[in-house]
């Protein structure tokens, strides 16, 4: 028994004597590079014939001692023979013993000198890499793998260009490290890529680019801290910029971006569904535009789609807005959920300065600082404001509103639309605001006369055109109003309506009293057109014409009724002709005046015409006849007023209801989550 177990222990120990023997040849011979290059070339053939295209490999070298794999020189060629992949070199320390445990561990990898060339001509055409893909695609059903757990200590890469059709993307360095403590950090330079935009409306190109100088991202305890700086980002339509040909525009154009931002955020929980943290720092200046954004600061929280905001301020060098919550829902086209978003009051401080270079240079000099508090929601067509409150800081001008902007996407079909529930200033407020802007400046004098000035009504702002209807309350009386700017044709119209207005105090003309009326009007605001009509004439008036009715009126003690008045004025001299009916004379007067803030000067000229046996003659019929038209065609004017008003009234009801049923919904599902 003892020599059998003797003899099985002498076959054993040269078995296993053998196969160490064996093992330490095999390792030997393949850690010298004339073997490891023979299996290169051979692995190289192999795969090569698999891809049907060129595969070079310039070395290869596995240390088996101190698990370490180096492969220099990777070119892989397209069915186009085009490199279509190229690799400098790439080095990494793998765990071998770890592997049986199933487990991959990379105590660092280097990666250098890494282009890729990939193209895809159109969505039918197939890519340069598909052959690849199908090369390793295996007929046979797919088994459950086992899972291999990968551990990375250390990762460096090193100049990285990749081209996708129009696309490019470009790397300086980027390096990987996890600490002995579990923390990671990753450190990217030179981040660099640029694509081509083609809009569907237009089938404009942009070029677009993107360029990072470094993005810092550590763990520090329980928080992971980002940091982004240097950010770039141009856009380039190869158009003349919007602004071309009209130097009072503002310098922003979306196909004329420049902007530089830099951006630094906490994460403080994150994983699969959600992630919350806090921006702790974001500015952003467009440089071509001079829209600058000095300062934003957040906390987020993202969940199942959805980001809630709080504790928000957004800052510009004179602006500083605030508001204590905010949900943004991101579209789904999967669920069919839209973009939209609502705010929590916003309440801040601003100068329309701000603002004056990138949109409207007029408000360069607009240094009176607005208050302001509104809530927000919308999607991405379309903003709703709710309770809108606006006011210099001594409250002399006062605004509450609701309104929003629609057609966002169309500038065709942009709407921004406001119901003013009631304005209050007083004239000096008014002549400070009219004096900040660069315009002639007409009946200043009756402005001041007017005292506090209460206004309630709509104004739209459509693709060049303005439209304002309401009602003026002052200490001489009420009065309705439609005024209409014509941006295309360059002209502003309307009409006036009151039943009791002190004209003769606002005017300073004493002897006109209380008067009722409607007034049409139409003034020229082309300043070619004006300028060239003043060249020749001078002055300081208006260009256009006035058509009034007055029911009623008062001059000195003479009163009177039904009177027509047509007013022309070529900008130096303004002409008016007053026609009072009567059923055996008529009551004439011409008038002209060259100054509205010396109306006492006016000229006046009156007059008489009889009635031949009080029978009216064919001409005066026919004019009777056209002031009947006229008045038809007022009062059908008047009802489509009242009809738009009611219609906007009604759209303003439910834009109202939607609001609250929208607040409605956000509350219970904030509800449902806490």
């Amino acid at each position: 028994m003892k020599r059998t177990l003797i003899i099985i222990l002498k076959v054993a120990g040269g078995i296993i004597g053998f196969l160490l023997v064996a093992i330490l040849v095999i390792v030997w011979s393949l850690n010298t590079p004339s073997v490891q290059n023979k299996l290169l070339k051979y692995a190289t053939d192999l795969l090569a014939e698999k891809l049907e295209t060129k595969v070079v490999i310039d070395s290869i070298h596995i240390g088996f001692f101190k698990d370490d794999v180096k492969l220099y020189g990777l070119e892989v060629e397209d069915r186009e023979h085009r490199k279509m992949l190229q690799m400098e070199s790439l080095t990494a320390e793998i765990g071998i013993l770890a592997l049986l445990n199933q487990e991959v561990k990379i105590n660092e990898v280097n990666v250098k000198g890494l282009k890729a060339q990939l193209y895809k001509p159109s969505p039918e055409a197939p890519a340069n890499y598909q052959f690849v893909i199908d090369a390793f695609k295996s007929d046979k059903p797919k088994k459950k793998k086992t899972k291999l757990a990968v551990d990375f200590s250390k990762a460096n890469i090193e100049e990285v260009e990749i081209v996708y059709n129009d696309s490019r993307f470009s790397l300086g360095e980027a390096h990987y490290n996890k600490g002995w403590l579990g923390g990671h950090s990753l450190k990217v330079r030179r981040l660099q890529t640029s694509w081509v935009h083609i809009k569907k409306k237009d089938s404009t190109h942009v070029d677009n680019q993107l360029v990072v100088d470094a993005i810092n991202y550590e763990e520090k305890g329980s928080q992971r801290l980002v940091s982004i700086d240097s950010v770039r980002y141009k856009t380039d339509n190869h158009l003349p910029h919007k602004r071309t040909g009209k130097p009072k525009r503002g310098w922003f154009d979306d196909g004329h971006l420049n902007v530089v931002a830099n951006i630094k955020l906490a994460v403080n929980h994150a994983d699969k569904d959600s992630v919350c943290g806090e921006l702790t720092h974001c500015e952003a200046n467009d440089l071509a535009s001079g829209f600058h954004i000095t300062q934003v600061l957040c906390q987020f929280k993202y969940q199942d789609g959805k980001v809630h905001v709080s504790d928000a301020t957004v800052g510009m060098k004179n602006t500083t807005l605030h508001f204590d919550s905010g949900d943004i829902q991101l579209p789904s086209k999967k669920k069919g959920i839209p973009f939209q978003y609502h705010t929590s009051n916003i309440k801040g401080t601003t100068l329309l300065t701000d603002i004056s270079h990138p949109f409207a240079p007029v408000l360069k000099e607009f240094k009176i600082p607005i208050h302001l508090s509104t809530k927000m929601s919308g999607t991405d067509s379309n903003l709703v404001f709710k309770d809108v409150v606006v006011n210099t800081t001594d409250k002399k001008l006062l605004v509450y509103a609701d309104g929003g902007v629609d057609g966002l996407k169309d500038k065709y079909k942009l709407n921004v639309h406001f119901n003013v529930r009631k304005m209050t200033t007083n004239p000096v407020t008014v002549e400070r605001i009219i004096n900040l802007f660069p315009v002639k400046k007409f009946m200043m004098k009756q402005l001041r006369s007017l005292g506090y000035i209460n206004y309630t009504g709509t104004f739209n702002v459509l693709w060049k055109k303005e439209q304002f209807r309401g009602t003026i309350s002052t200490r001489h009386g009420n009065m309705s109003f439609f005024f209409a700017l014509d941006e295309n044709n360059k002209y502003l119209s309307g009409n006036v309506q009151t039943n009791a207005f002190e004209l003769g105090k606002a005017m300073d003309y004493p002897d006109i009293g209380t008067i009722a009326c409607r007034a049409g009007f139409r003034f020229d605001i082309s300043k070619p057109r004006t300028a060239q009509m003043r060249r020749v004439k001078g002055g300081k008036l208006p260009i256009g014409k006035v058509d009034a009715l007055v029911y009623k009126a008062k001059y000195k003690f003479v009163s009177a009724s039904n009177i027509a008045a047509h007013i022309v004025s070529d900008g130096a001299v303004a002409e008016g002709k007053i026609n009072m009916k009567g059923k055996l004379a008529d009551v004439l007067c011409s008038f002209s005046f060259t100054n509205t803030d010396d109306m006492k000067k006016t000229k006046i000229k009156p007059g008489v015409k009889f009635h031949l046996f009080g029978k009216k003659t064919d001409e005066e019929k026919a004019q009777r006849k056209t002031e009947k038209e006229k008045k038809k065609q007022q009062r059908t004017e008047e009802k489509a007023i009242k009809k738009q008003l009611k219609v906007e009234a009604k759209e303003a009801r439910r834009q109202e209801r939607e609001a609250k049923k929208a607040a409605k919904k956000a509350a219970r599902e904030s509800l449902k989550k806490d």
